[in-house]
């Protein structure tokens, strides 16, 4: 009876979890939406300025022009479909699997935060020295919700 009673509240503590989790998910993909309504609203004013037509935009290659925070924030955006695509699958794969914990939910929103933060310095100071370790923080981040979650599987 106490194996039972061990089980079903680890199960509720698991749902409240998940549902943190799903938050830092979601957070993440406002954080998205809205870097592409900030990007958009810098870049097409630049484009405009630049003489360059919607047509020029077919090949980024042809953006190449842009510099600055233009530049930075298309940049940026794109950063957030590398890593960000492998959390958003991490975290349904730990809630689904109904692994959610205290640690995973943590990592997750210092996965959000580092990334919200790396966006924030990239958009403006862009100094790769420290952008490079908020990278880092959010991706040794990842990895420990990945390693856990493969030795759950595995385990």
């Amino acid at each position: 009876m106490e194996e039972l009673a061990n089980t079903v509240s680890a199960a509720v503590a698991s749902a409240g979890y998940a549902g943190d989790m799903l938050g830092a998910l979601y957070v993440m993909a406002a954080w998205t939406a809205i870097t592409w309504i900030i990007m958009t609203a810098v870049r097409i004013p630049a484009m405009n300025a630049a003489g360059l037509t919607p047509d020029d935009a077919k090949h980024t290659v042809n953006l190449n022009t842009l510099q600055g925070t233009p530049r930075q924030l298309a940049d940026n955006y794109n950063h957030l479909f590398e890593v960000p695509v492998i959390f958003y699958a991490v975290v349904l794969a730990i809630v689904v699997g109904g692994h959610a914990d205290e640690m995973h939910m943590y990592c997750a929103w210092g996965f959000v935060a580092s990334r919200v933060v790396h966006s924030l310095w990239q958009w403006t100071v862009n100094a790769v020295a420290l952008r490079f370790p908020l990278f880092a923080i959010g991706w040794v981040l990842l990895m420990i919700m990945i390693v856990r979650e493969l030795l759950a599987y595995i385990g």
